[in-house]
């Protein structure tokens, strides 16, 4: 099965940042200068796919990255977009936080046209999505890691003045 594309720019090595779980690349179709992608090492699609620890941690760089951004352009703002499916643009199977620096007056636009929706509609959906979401902060906080153990030998010394150590000593 060949790569996708997210999944070849995560392995080409040429990333702006990375560490064991995310790189940031920037991105191959950029809306303006500076255009980046945050992608998972991982190939998963879409956000439902990602571990709430690595969402948390693809935020975290994420943010991270827009202040550079602010700092190093010197842009007004950014755009801080996830294209969560084909219905929302998704173009490569390979869930992305893309950061798109912004100017004022730069022509690219982002604005749609508020529905105007009866209270019905409103209180309707409003109860289907409380029922659908009540069960929300169970998060997984951390990647679950096999536990490893170091069978060294180790012996602390206690003649250099560490006070827990010195503690242990006055035990029967």
């Amino acid at each position: 099965m060949a790569k996708c594309d997210y999944c070849e720019i995560a392995e080409s090595g040429t990333h702006i940042y990375e560490d064991d779980r995310v790189v940031v690349a920037l991105s191959p179709e950029p809306a303006s200068l500076g255009h980046v992608l945050v992608l998972p090492k991982d190939h998963l699609t879409i956000l439902e796919q990602v571990p709430d620890f690595l969402a948390g941690h693809l935020f975290s760089v994420a943010n991270a990255v827009s202040t550079s951004i602010f700092e190093t352009l010197r842009v007004h703002g950014t755009n801080i977009i996830i294209e969560n499916g084909l219905a929302a643009g998704q173009k490569i199977a390979h869930f992305a936080i893309n950061i798109i620096p912004r100017s004022e007056n730069d022509g690219m636009g982002f604005n749609w046209a508020p529905k105007r929706l009866s209270e019905d509609d409103l209180s309707t959906i409003e109860l289907q999505l409380k029922e659908q979401t009540r069960n929300i902060g169970g998060f997984q906080k951390n990647e679950k890691k096999p536990l490893t153990i170091n069978d060294e030998d180790k012996t602390l010394d206690s003649s250099e003045g560490d006070y827990m150590m010195r503690q242990l000593d006055r035990l029967p």
